[in-house]
């Protein structure tokens, strides 16, 4: 989640603000490429500033340049009329494509079926980086490139204008596919007006070249292919096709690298498993792979093909002439992963029962009814956290809008635990004013807003009361440190239904647990609330005081000492108590949970099946 923690306005037209790099992958080609199209919508002049570099934020090749890795700090400056508007519509799409970075599909991780002892096979093997986790058994098969030359009569301007048309077409027919944003992302970096200004296919072979060598030896060196699958684009448009030539028959592919173009045909080959050479975890191909689910490492030693092999991408491991054996061991993990993944899929919307019979609520974390309807799709059992402040990114939400968005929700579920506004630390709003803070983690944020933004919270209270209408609903306070906090925030909602004259008989008010002050009180706060949320997230950072979104720092969402502390709760709490942080999405950590003692649990969507599976297994 990227964050907003300095905002500058030296003058009427002429604002600016710091954004964070929070991608694990940086500030690379497809993100870059969507907020480029997004500045192009507006007629200021719009800076991104990197130490004591100033580039144009309409031109992507310059922001590439910059090379922004993952931790790392930018300022977007806005000159014009009613810079701010623009700044923190920029501010809040940039931290949404942030949010929305490809993540690998769901895995199943259970210490009996996919231990991390690489010793589970005779032969030792070649253990490398995982990119996508799967199993597969198959021979080798090196990549090769068939180039065929026809010829035309095109102009450079006149292939580059069909790249150009050939990637809208792509994007267009391919919208639902991973690789869609990847030819929006070509697109928009031949629009560039540095390659718009080339004339001949020569001038361009030259700026592919210095932008190449531009990465070299940077941590930004598998970037080097997205320039060179546009500059394989444009020759193809004049004659000179590149193919990669793929095998009729299930087998493991080896390359040194793979143009995110050729990643795309993998899908619809007979290719079952992919190793990379001088790629990285942070290549667009990687990403790729990651979104299809083909099961891949990358290794530095050389292979050879027709070997047959193990890829257990799983484990990191690469096994060449497997044993009879391993092959068997294999093919019985091969299996038990599909049946798990089958299983639980099939049976998402069953009870979740331990093996000792104990139930076990599944919950699901969502941020608008988009989510929220995924949740249902997934089996979720309710919401146990609706993080209302997604919902309205823009602009200030009227009553009516509110309203009308918090009903919708409702209705998807019995019951609903929705969470007032926590805005603050690494969540902004581009319409509420906020006080700068050197430190927003420590300041106004949560329940605080009741405070210092009491027209915001009143509004946002009333409108969900006024959705809920009669239909259970569970209303949590964030960031409580003290009872009183508690007390203050209820009786305001208390007053407002009494305005209003507005039902509250079937609301349950709670607190998520996520401020260390909080733990050494449960005993004063078990009489006042009805039930507890214990937010992992915030609550990590509170306890080892590193801040989540550090580029560096960062806790150890496993710690025995966090398990202590939940453990501590749960035995100290005389009401119902669950967990809402993404540590419960864990497999390994949700086994943990559920032996303490918790049995409700607030989880991604998307995780749902494969929990609750993992549950049913113990």
């Amino acid at each position: 989640m990227n964050f907003l923690d300095k905002i500058f306005k030296s003058k009427e037209e002429s604002c600016s603000i710091i954004l964070t790099i929070t991608s694990p992958h940086g500030f690379h080609l497809r993100p870059i490429a969507s907020f480029v199209n997004e500045t192009k919508k507006y007629r200021q002049t719009i800076t991104l500033i990197y130490k004591d570099q100033r580039v144009d934020a309409q031109s992507i090749n310059a922001i590439l340049g910059l090379t922004l890795g993952e931790g790392e700090r930018f300022e977007l400056s806005v000159v014009g009329e009613k810079p701010q508007e623009t700044l923190y519509a920029l501010a809040n799409f940039f931290e949404s494509l942030m949010d929305a970075e490809i993540k690998p599909p769901p895995t199943f991780k259970n210490e009996s079926l996919e231990t991390l002892n690489p010793s589970l096979y005779e032969n030792s093997g070649l253990k490398g980086s995982i990119i996508a986790e799967g199993i597969v058994v198959a021979p080798l098969y090196q990549a090769t490139i068939k180039i065929e030359n026809q010829s035309n009569n095109l102009t450079f301007k006149e292939a580059l204008q069909k790249s150009i048309q050939e990637l809208e077409r792509l994007h267009t027919t391919e919208q639902e596919t991973p690789n869609a944003s990847i030819y929006l992302a070509h697109k928009t970096l031949l629009e560039d007006k540095e390659i718009q200004k080339l004339t001949t296919l020569e001038e361009f072979s030259s700026y592919i070249k210095e932008h190449i060598q531009s990465l070299q030896a940077s941590s930004f060196d598998a970037r080097r292919a997205d320039y060179l699958d546009i500059q394989k684009l444009i020759l193809s448009q004049l004659g000179q096709h590149s193919v990669l030539i793929l095998p009729e028959t299930p087998s493991i592919l080896f390359a040194d690298d793979l143009l995110p173009s050729e990643v795309a045909t993998l899908a619809k080959s007979a290719i079952v498993g992919v190793i990379l050479k001088k790629s990285s975890l942070l290549s667009h191909s990687a990403i790729l792979l990651k979104s299809f689910g083909i099961p891949s490492i990358i290794i530095r030693d050389s292979l050879v093909a027709n070997e047959m092999s193990i890829l257990d991408a799983s484990l990191g491991l690469l096994i060449a002439n497997p044993s009879t054996e391993d092959i068997h061991r294999a093919n019985k993990r091969v299996l038990q992963h599909q049946e798990i993944l089958q299983n639980a899929d099939s049976k998402r919307f069953d009870t979740t029962q331990t093996k000792e019979g104990k139930e076990i609520r599944i919950l699901a974390n969502v941020t608008d009814f988009k989510s929220a309807k995924e949740a249902k799709e997934q089996g979720a059992d309710g919401i146990g956290l609706l993080r209302s402040e997604f919902l309205f990114q823009t602009k200030e939400p009227t009553l009516e809008e509110q309203t009308k968005a918090y009903r919708n929700i409702f209705k998807l579920f019995d019951r609903v635990t929705i969470r007032t506004l926590d805005i603050g630390g690494d969540k902004e709003l581009p319409y509420v004013k906020m006080a700068k803070e050197s430190n927003p983690f420590l300041g106004i944020r949560g329940v605080r807003l009741f405070d210092s933004h009491p027209e915001l919270i009143q509004t946002q209270i009333k409108a969900i009361l006024k959705a809920s209408k009669g239909k259970a609903i569970n209303i949590m306070f964030p960031m409580v440190s003290t009872p009183k906090e508690f007390k203050d925030a209820k009786a305001l909602t208390l007053r407002i239904a009494q305005k209003y004259k507005l039902k509250v008989d079937n609301v349950k008010f709670g607190i998520m647990i996520e401020v260390p002050s909080v733990i050494f009180q449960i005993d004063a706060f078990n009489p006042l609330v009805d039930f507890y949320s214990v937010g992992t997230n915030d609550l990590t950072q509170y306890l080892f005081a590193i801040e989540r979104t550090h580029p560096t720092l960062h806790a150890d969402p496993l710690s025995d000492v966090l398990f202590d502390v939940l453990e501590l709760l749960y035995t100290k709490s005389t009401k119902p108590i669950s967990i809402c942080g993404e540590i419960a999405s864990i497999p390994q950590a949700s086994q943990r949970l559920l032996q303490i003692g918790f049995s409700s649990l607030s989880i991604t969507p998307t995780q749902i099946p494969l929990i609750k599976e993992t549950i049913r297994k113990g």
